[in-house]
Parts: C-alpha cells; sequence; structure tokens
C-alpha cells in the first residue's frame, strides 16, 4: 500500500507541475484540481491509478451523487459534482499519455460526465443575487471616516463600487497602481496585483450614479501620500495597526493603519462584512459588488464597442464572459415578465408606425399612379 500511495504522490506532483508550468493555473485552480482527485482516491481507497477502469468511473459517480457535505450533512450540489468530474477527466487523460500509464482505458474517461440533464442544470446561468445602489450608498455612508481604520474601509468599498475590481487585487494594490490625473487603476501583476490568470488589467474608475464614492477614496489616497507619507511600493489598503496591552497582556486594535500588505483576502472580506452588518444591510460578499457594478449598466444603450472596453476593465478576454455566461447581461425575472406581457402579440399596433422599405414605397407609388389616372 505504502509503494501504490508514493506512486500515485508522485504521479499527482507531475500533473500539478505541467498544469501550473504549461497551462499557467493558479494555486486556486491547482487547489480544485487535488480536492478531486483526493475525492477519486477516498472512493477507491487510495488504489493504484492504474487500476481505473468503465466499471470504477460508474461507481464514483454514484458515490459522488449520495456523498454528504461533512459539515452540513447535506448532498453535494450537482454543479460540485460537475466540476469535480471535469477536473478528474483533465487529470486521467494526462495520465494515460505518461510512461507506464497507457493502458488507462481511454473510454472509462468519457464516462466521467453527467447525464446531459443533469449537466444542463449544472452550467446553467445562475442568479447572483447582488446589493443595490441604495443599500450600497447606505454602507458606505454609515461609516463615519474618524478614525484611519474608517476611512480605509470607506475607501475599500467604495473603490469596488467604482472599478468591479477583484478583492484579490484590491488587497495588493501598491500606491503606484493609482493615477489620480487619468483617474486610472493599473492592476499590474508586475507591481505585486493579484489578478486572475496573472493578467493586466486596467481599469477607470467610473463613478456613475453615486459621485461621492469618488470623493471617498481621493480623500484616503491623499491622506496616505500626504499625512501618512506612504511611498508608491506601500499599499493603498494597509493592515490595522495592532499594539501590545500594558504590560503586554494583551493586544488591542489602534484604530490607525500601517504600511504592510494584508496576507489573504479573508481580512477584507471580514471588514466587508462587518461594515454591511452595521449599517443593518444584509450582508453580500465581494464579488456580488462586482456583478453589481455591471447591473448599473444594463439599462444604458451601449455600443458593442463600449461593452468590449467594459468587459476589458474588469479583466475579460471575451464580452460574452461580462454580458452572458458570468450572468451579469441577464434581464431580471421582473422585466422579462414585463417586456413579454406588454408585447402587442397582434401586430396591430406597430403597423402605422413601421419604417416603409423599399418595396412597400414601391408598392404605395403604383397604387398612387393608378388612382392620378383614373
Amino acid at each position: 500500500m505504502a509503494l501504490i500511495i508514493y506512486k500515485n504522490e508522485t504521479a499527482k506532483r507531475k500533473f500539478f507541475g505541467y498544469v501550473r508550468n504549461s497551462k499557467g493555473f493558479s494555486e486556486k485552480t491547482i487547489d480544485c484540481y487535488d480536492k478531486a482527485i483526493c475525492l477519486w482516491e477516498d472512493f477507491s481507497n487510495k488504489a493504484d491509478f492504474i487500476k481505473f477502469n468503465k466499471t470504477a468511473a460508474e461507481g464514483f459517480k454514484n458515490w459522488l451523487k449520495v456523498k454528504k457535505k461533512i459539515k452540513f450533512q447535506q448532498e453535494i450540489s450537482v454543479s460540485y459534482r460537475y466540476d469535480t468530474l471535469r477536473h478528474l477527466r483533465t487529470f486521467f487523460e494526462w495520465l494515460s499519455k505518461q510512461k507506464g500509464y497507457k493502458r488507462v482505458d481511454q473510454t472509462a474517461i468519457d464516462y466521467l460526465k453527467l447525464s446531459r440533464e443533469e449537466a444542463k442544470i449544472a452550467t446553467q446561468p445562475r442568479d447572483v443575487k447582488t446589493p443595490s445602489l441604495e443599500e450600497i450608498k447606505a454602507v458606505i455612508e454609515n461609516i463615519k471616516g474618524k478614525l484611519e481604520i474608517e476611512m480605509r474601509d470607506r475607501a475599500l468599498i467604495s473603490l469596488i463600487f467604482l472599478t468591479g475590481a477583484r478583492i484579490s487585487a484590491i488587497r495588493t494594490l501598491p500606491m503606484k497602481s493609482f493615477d489620480k490625473d487619468k483617474l486610472i487603476l493599473d492592476q499590474n501583476p508586475t507591481f505585486g496585483v493579484k489578478t486572475k490568470f496573472s493578467k493586466r488589467i486596467i481599469t477607470p474608475l467610473i463613478s456613475y450614479l453615486y459621485k461621492e464614492a469618488l470623493n471617498y477614496f481621493l480623500e484616503w489616497f491623499d491622506y496616505l501620500k500626504e499625512k501618512k507619507k506612504f511611498n508608491p511600493e506601500n499599499p493603498i489598503f494597509p493592515a490595522t495597526k495592532i499594539e501590545n496591552g500594558k504590560e503586554n497582556l494583551s493586544y488591542y486594535n489602534t484604530g490607525e493603519v500601517e504600511p504592510i500588505f494584508w496576507q489573504s483576502s479573508s481580512s477584507p472580506r471580514k471588514i466587508i462584512e462587518k461594515r454591511f452588518e452595521e449599517a443593518g444591510i444584509e450582508h453580500y460578499k465581494p464579488h456580488a459588488l462586482r456583478h453589481s457594478f455591471i447591473k448599473r449598466f444594463q439599462n444604458l444603450p451601449l455600443t458593442e464597442e463600449q461593452k468590449k472596453a467594459i468587459s476589458q476593465s474588469l479583466g475579460h478576454e471575451d464580452i460574452r464572459t461580462t454580458f452572458g455566461s458570468y450572468g451579469y447581461g441577464k434581464i431580471p425575472d421582473d422585466k422579462q415578465i414585463e417586456i413579454v406581457k406588454n408585447i402587442d402579440f397582434s401586430g396591430q399596433a406597430n403597423m402605422s408606425k413601421r419604417i416603409l422599405g423599399d418595396e412597400d414605397i414601391s408598392i404605395l407609388a403604383e397604387k398612387i399612379s393608378q388612382k392620378m389616372n383614373k
């Protein structure tokens, strides 16, 4: 058993190295593959990967379908099963091309799929609940801004509102990422900014519908630069300064900040949760604020070029990611119902308003000519 475990672990390390260096996958994505493979090992009792076959693939799908979440004792979702099987297919497809694993059944790999009905359920666009403009305003305006950490937190939520940037990028922004004259945020990985796929994203600050948010961010940026004397390498959103209490018995929050980056996204996430709760507003995750950024543009008559520009500002290569599969462009259910109910299905109301085409004009001219010749 020890030899098999060692063999499997060696194969996994080679696979992770492959997707990391050849495919450029992030550690977060690699962790998803690791979890999927671990589930397979749980099911197979850590059997040698070479024993993978059709029967095992079918058995794993059935096992996964009834598996419970450890904490909640609920069945795992269809979308989670879909992603798990997708990650496993990639792993075994890679494995089947490696020395010593050429006997892995290619047909069995195809068995690692949900039924068409389940796959459709797993991949359909999800309705994402987002905070309204009024709720975001209420949260930001509820932060007094008297202490440094209050100014920071107000500016943090304001910048997400203004740019739709991901929280991982926000927490790693250095001062040099922001061009105050042009009001442009340079999410540049060479600056240490953690963007998805290490992609450089140039994002303008858009104060549409709530200009005060821009003022709050600029006030914070100027404060750091002029009062705190932060240099270009220091964080825009620094960590809270913690000091020892009397006789080093405890630590306390000073209400101030120090030029240190947050170590993870958990700190800004907790801050956002706290500020929503203090305002008496239902808590929304940072990514919901990213969704709300695009929803503010839904009713605008955007050109395709403008949509592409917005998409790039969010770091998306494909406009369909922003306005399609990502769910941002989906018409809300109540609006959809209203539009359908107001369609003139008889067509009579629009007949008089219809724009005449060349054929219509020709027919009309002929009728007029006939009347004049009578």
